[in-house]
């Protein structure tokens, strides 16, 4: 059994975001009645009231009519399609089908996403979703009415308004922490039947759009293992490490039915609740509609210039050259940022630095000691604790300090228990609490009651009380040994007393 899980998010601007596809692709049809073409379909008013100025209207009598839209860009993900129909006539949509194909093959062969059931007539404003990978959205019949007595007019469409929702996710790149048993890129492929699975303490899915985009929803079908109880929480960013610090669009007890909110970001990151020891996540689709890259405003239908190979702001559509910022775009970008694309305005590193760098623009080189993305990492372990700031290559290759392996990264922590150079010795079994310090090996935690010291092998001078085990242990190993010497010397004295007593019988 699957969850389904839809979020609608609209604008709380000035604007309210649309995530409709009609606007990139073409629409054809059978045939024309006067003025009532395709392209009506697609325009607004978003209305069930007929004018052949707004609405399709194909001729009467044919044995099959369709309406159809072919995007201009390749495939797209489909997640539902909203369809206008002609107002008080739904005897002509009864037993319509609707169908996501890859050719404009008529009649069509491709995925039948809907089709109308017997009996009752349609209603003639429909949401229908397809969640389905295609080229082409064909509207068709095949059966006809007889709306008119003594009057059989064959199939007819006749479309007031009709809207094709895309998962701009389906370009996207999904990962998820931890790396789990079954992939991330599951929960992208287009199939609700095969779902990406982990299992951990700390679980996330995040979604990389590749570009800051206009969202409008997420859509999302969990699998049965999916932990429920808990805080679920979707964080918007335009970072992939510090999305914590992002915009939270959803943090409640239980998955969401639908929230009203607006975001523009690069990703989207899902982390699920941790029920007992740990949680599971399984994700058997992920779709985010909104705005594709690169095009912005009302209804998206706007492309970013075509000579601005980067992106633009999405509510103005004002340009910025890729790798270039302030005015102009005669500036150019660091090319330590860990991006190819700073901010178009001030020119920093929106996404953070390159291994080695670090500062607003990623300019400054890491301190010493440092090393790595962000110079977010410390060369603890080198023995000059001194490395290279991309690698953390240690200085001095030939040793690392106590508490540290790995030959010449010196990167790896002792395993708990061991200590020392090379992680080599193990800590005392009479420390309080384990591990133990893994460069000197002293007992940090303490010891057990009754010792001390540096290792916990020494006796406290603390008096301890009489039934004290360790006190009790101590007692009688001195015990045994008094008894021990005691039992030795009669047994010496007894062998000593019989040896004299033979030498004298022996004189006799």
């Amino acid at each position: 059994m699957l969850l389904l899980v839809l979020i609608n998010t609209i604008a709380l601007s000035r604007v309210t975001a649309q995530y409709n596809l009609t606007p990139f692709g073409r629409a054809t049809q059978s045939s024309i009645l006067f003025d009532a073409g395709p392209e009506n379909a697609v325009n607004p008013p978003i209305s069930n009231v007929f004018n052949l100025n707004h609405c399709t209207h194909t001729l009467l009598g044919r044995t099959y009519a369709w309406w159809m839209f072919e995007f201009s860009f390749k495939l797209a993900y489909i997640t539902d399609v909203i369809i206008y129909y002609k107002e008080n006539l739904e005897i002509r949509m009864d037993g319509f089908k609707l169908y996501v194909t890859n050719t404009s093959t008529i009649p069509p062969d491709g995925y039948l996403c809907y089709e109308d059931p017997d009996p009752g007539l349609p209603n003639i404003t429909q949401s229908i979703p397809c969640n389905k990978f295609g080229k082409f959205i064909i509207y068709y019949d095949d059966k006809g009415s007889q709306h008119y007595p003594n009057r059989y007019d064959g199939p007819v469409v006749e479309l007031c308004y009709i809207a094709i929702n895309d998962n701009i996710a389906s370009e996207g790149i999904i990962s998820q922490t931890p790396i789990g048993s079954q992939p991330a890129s599951l929960a992208n492929d287009g199939n609700t039947k095969s779902c990406s699975k982990t299992k951990g303490t700390t679980v996330t899915l995040q979604v990389d759009l590749q570009k800051e985009s206009i969202v409008t929803g997420v859509h999302i079908t969990f699998g049965e293992s999916t932990t429920r109880e808990g805080n679920h929480t979707l964080y918007a960013s335009n970072t992939s490490t510090s999305w914590q610090s992002g915009t939270i669009l959803y943090k409640e007890t239980s998955l969401p039915s639908e929230i009203n909110l607006y975001a523009v970001f690069r990703y989207l990151t899902y982390e699920s609740p941790v029920e007992g020891l740990f949680s599971e996540l399984e994700v058997c689709e992920i779709g985010i509609v909104g705005c594709p890259p690169s095009h912005y405003g009302l209804f998206c239908n706007q492309s970013c210039p075509e000579n601005c190979n980067g992106p633009c702001d999405l509510d103005t559509g004002k340009s910025f050259q890729a790798g270039t910022y302030g005015k102009d775009c005669l500036a150019t970008c660091s090319t330590h940022c860990l991006y190819p694309q700073c901010h178009g305005v001030t020119g920093e590193c929106l996404v953070g630095c390159n291994d080695g760098w670090q500062g607003f623009d990623c300019s400054q080189r890491c301190h010493t000691g440092q090393f790595g993305r962000n110079c977010s990492m410390l060369c603890k372990g080198c023995v000059s604790k001194m490395c290279d700031p991309d690698n953390g290559l240690c200085d001095i290759t030939t040793a690392c300090n106590p508490g540290y392996i790995n030959g010449k990264y010196c990167n790896t922590p002792c395993t708990d228990g061991l200590y020392g150079i090379n992680c080599q010795q193990v800590c005392s079994p009479l420390c309080l609490l384990q591990p133990c310090d893994p460069r000197t090996g002293e007992c940090i935690g303490g010891c057990v009651n009754g010792l001390q010291g540096f290792n916990c092998t020494e006796v406290s001078a603390i008096k301890e009380d009489i039934g004290s085990p360790v006190r009790m242990q101590v007692g009688l190993f001195a015990g045994g040994c008094l008894f021990g010497a005691v039992i030795a010397t009669l047994v010496c004295c007894i062998i000593i007393k019989k040896r004299q007593e033979r030498t004298k019988q022996g004189k006799k």
